[in-house]
Parts: structure tokens; sequence; C-alpha cells
């Protein structure tokens, strides 16, 4: 079996074809030298960001897919901020199922074109995302609950409260950490709640029940983390205010089955700010090549300032899940990714020299430390 129906036997039943793309089986990878910058020597990534449209919701759409044409549905229905919207659009023209797709205002370029590309229909809605009302965001998620159920849609929106089959495709990445090396700790990026609830399921499943999961969320709209902490008494916050885009859930559908998931395995939540975000964009970047988008780095950002603040020991067996493609969202690392220069054919030497002597100050540099 090719992409997630290798972990068929822990999935909802399946009796025909998967609609696949070769989703899942993604590696874990070292990161030594973040790691050694940010005290955590062990540091590891989940790289979720090579599925085949760039996120760990491929996993998602594959099931999600695959259950409505078992179905007969007539097409899919969604919100999204991008990732899910392109996973569901892909694998909804590999099934030849069309889609509708609401999306939040501020939909990246990057996301949008690849959505429209495979024929899906997109529309914007105001008032949910940055700076979105919790009332707003609620509203959608009923309506296009209605709309599926009354036009025999597939409720393809990736939160466990309203696709709970579908979602189970996000299980195998618990799956997957299971199988390989199961950390002390995983830092799951998080918005709606249902990426943690599905990585620790998939984890006790699989027989990996010690893994502490640790919900990791950006402060301008985190409440999951602060639920956790004792400081909400619901996950739900009444406006976003991050402009992280993925994780701008003020009323989060998995809210408290993330709560419940977290705490029984353990683990915790950890709210951190914007600029800590991007900067861990940056170092992952920087220092390991590994080029995601904001979301994605809030794991790293979270592991970061717990490591700084006590709350993990230096020999931690950390991972990281990195749930999206830095190629998603471009403008985010613009302000720190520097700018192209432009020379003549015949300044290639001088440009070349240029950059040999500052190679050199900095190796000089390296040595005198």
């Amino acid at each position: 079996m090719t992409g997630i129906a290798r972990h068929a036997a822990l999935l909802p039943p399946v009796a025909g074809e998967w609609v696949t793309l070769g989703e899942g089986a993604t590696p874990t990878v070292a990161l030594p030298r973040l790691g050694a910058a940010i005290g955590l020597p062990r540091l590891r990534a989940k790289c979720e960001h090579v599925n085949p449209t760039g996120s760990y919701k491929d996993r998602i759409a594959a099931l999600s897919l695959t259950l409505a044409c078992e179905r007969g549905q007539r097409g899919w229905i969604a919100t999204s901020s991008g990732n899910a919207g392109t996973s569901l659009g892909a694998y909804g023209a590999r099934a030849g199922l069309p889609g509708l797709l609401f999306a939040t205002p501020t939909i990246t370029r990057e996301k949008l074109v690849p959505i429209e590309a495979v024929g899906t229909t997109v529309v914007r809605v105001a008032d949910i995302g940055t700076g979105g009302s919790a009332a707003a965001a609620e509203r959608v998620f009923a309506t296009v609950r209605a709309l599926a159920a009354e036009h025999d849609l597939f409720l393809g929106v990736t939160a466990n409260a309203l696709n709970p089959d579908g979602m189970r495709g996000a299980d195998t990445i618990g799956h997957e950490l299971a199988e390989a090396d199961p950390p002390d700790v995983v830092y799951v990026p998080t918005g709606g709640g249902g990426l943690s609830v599905c990585v620790a399921r998939g984890l006790a499943d699989a027989g990996a029940a010690g893994t502490r999961v640790v919900v990791a969320q950006p402060d301008g709209c985190a409440p999951i983390a602060l639920a956790l902490d004792g400081r909400l008494d619901q996950p739900r916050v009444e406006r976003c205010t991050t402009a992280i885009s993925g994780l701008q859930l003020p009323a989060p559908p998995d809210g408290g089955a993330s709560v419940a998931r977290v705490r029984a395995s353990g683990g915790w939540g950890s709210a951190v700010a914007d600029a800590a975000i991007l900067e861990a964009q940056r170092q992952l970047a920087r220092l390991e090549g590994v080029f995601v988008e904001p979301a994605a780095a809030t794991g790293v950002a979270a592991a970061a300032a717990d490591r700084a603040a006590g709350r993990l020991a230096a020999d931690a067996d950390v991972v990281v899940i990195l749930t999206g493609s830095g190629a998603k969202d471009l403008a985010s690392a613009a302000v720190w990714a520097g700018g192209a220069g432009d020379c003549q054919p015949e300044e290639v030497e001088r440009v070349a020299a240029g950059w040999l002597a500052g190679l050199a100050g900095a190796s000089a540099e390296d040595a005198a430390r």
C-alpha cells in the first residue's frame, strides 16, 4: 500500500481504492546546529512540509476524499486559511470531486493560486483570520456544516468536531513517530486544536503513550495554551491578533478535546510572540537549510522559550512538527532573507572577491571564539 493506506488497520475502514498522491512517511531529521543554539542538542523535526502539496493536511485530505468517494458524495466544502484548501483541492481533483472553499481574507497568493489551479472555487470571508472574531468563525463553521448536510457534500473542515473520520488521517503522524524513535516531548503548532488531538491519539494507539504533547500557539491567539495553563476556563478568546496564518482561530473547534488529550499525555501549552516565531523560521533556514512557513516554526519558538524558562531539560529528546512549507508564504521571509544584487559580466570577479573576503573574515571570527 502507498501513502497513509499502509496504516489502514488503525484508520476508519476503507473498502475500495484509496485517493492518494503518496502522502506520509515523512522524514524525522536531527537539527544539531539549531539544537545547539537553543540548548536542546537532541532536537529533531518531523518534516511534514515535504508532503505532496507542502503540508500535513495531505494526510487528512487523502482519507477525507477516499471516504467521500466511498459515500458517493457530490463534492466537498470547507473553510481554510490555505493549507487545507490546497490539500482538499488537489486530492479532490485526483478523485474527480469538485470543491467549494471559504477562505480567510489574508490567504497568501502562494496558497490561493494552487487551490484555484486545480479547479476549486474559492471565496474569501470577512472577519475571520487576523483580527477576526470568535462569533464570525463560529457562524461560518455552523453554516458550512449545514450546507454539507443539506447538499450531500463531504465536510472537509480539518477539525475532529466537524470531520472526525477524515481527521484520523493525521493520526498517522503519531503512528510514524511511534514506529521510529518516540521522543520525550513533541511540539505541535496549534490553531483549531485538531492536530494536537490527532498526534496524541496516534501515539497512544501505536503504543507510545509516554510521549508528552505540547500545544504551541502564537500569544495573539492562544486559547488552548491559556486553558492548559489554567488562565482560561474554556479555550476561547473573543478576537485574534496574531499575524501567523493558519493559527488564527479564537474559538478552536477542537479546543476542549485538545486540552483533554494534552493533559492526559502529561503535556502543556506554550504561547510565544509572533516575533519569536519569525526568528525561529529564520534560524531553521539559516542553521539547518529547512525553509518552512511561520506557523510551522511555532513549535521551534515554543521549545526554545520552554528551554530558556527551564521547562525542558537540556537532555530532552524533542521533536517539533514542521507543518507547512515556506513556499506557501514567501512574504513572511522577505523581511529577513535579504535581496539579490545585480552586476555586469565584467564585475563577476570583483563581486566574488568581496564575498570571499567576507567569508574569510567570518572564519577568522569563528576561530577566535
